[in-house]
């Protein structure tokens, strides 16, 4: 019994020693560009003081409930310094939501506080954004993107076209590039004012001046 009690004694002892013995010296952050250093050792607890031994990943699950974190990994260089290495999501468009402004990540996450970048999308209705994906990468030169249920619109300089079709629309753009759009004869001459739109269809393309 008196052997049992010391060895709880000692347990305790080095309990309490980790504590006060090993402290964390130093947290390094790497791989973070949205969130600061002092957010990330906020949401973690490993800050500067607190039981290097202690330290443990699960400390970094919180920091995964960001939508701005993909993935985050815990790396001991030496005693007392701990390294937290980010990977971050990042934003490929601004999208608007109940008048908010958010990034759009290339896995459909929205991202708060989002610096401001084009594309801008925008529209009404349930929010497709496997197609705003696509629309996206599709159309590198566009400043605005609209949707609803009838359709979408892209806008740029010099750029102004609507499909009912995601396919259609990708299908368009790679024969502007190429030069060969069945819309060449409207594209030759730049298109002026708020209704000199293109119009993609399944079975064509028109212009409307």
């Amino acid at each position: 019994m008196i052997r049992f009690l010391l060895v709880l004694l000692l347990l305790a002892s080095l309990g309490v020693g980790s504590l006060v013995a090993l402290p964390i010296e130093r947290v390094e952050v790497v791989g973070n560009k949205q969130l600061s250093q002092a957010q990330v050792q906020q949401i973690t607890g490993l800050e500067p003081g607190a039981p290097w031994l202690w330290a443990w990943p699960y400390k970094l699950r919180p920091l995964l409930d960001n939508p701005w974190v993909r993935s985050a990994t815990l790396e001991r260089p030496a005693v007392g310094h701990l390294r937290i290495a980010l990977q971050e999501r990042t934003s490929v468009a601004n999208i608007l939501v109940a008048g908010r402004r958010y990034g759009l990540s290339r896995d459909g996450l929205l991202l708060p506080e989002a610096p401001p970048q084009t594309p801008l999308i925008e529209g009404r209705g349930e929010m497709p954004v496997a197609d705003l994906l696509q629309l996206v990468q599709a159309f590198p030169d566009a400043k605005r993107i609209r949707y609803d249920v009838g359709g979408y619109q892209i806008l740029g300089e010099k750029l102004n076209v609507w499909g009912q079709s995601v396919r259609e629309l990708q299908d368009w753009s790679e024969a502007r590039k190429m030069g060969k759009s069945d819309a060449s004869s409207v594209l030759a001459h730049p298109l002026t004012g708020s209704d000199g739109r293109i119009y993609v269809y399944s079975w064509g393309v028109g212009a409307r001046r």
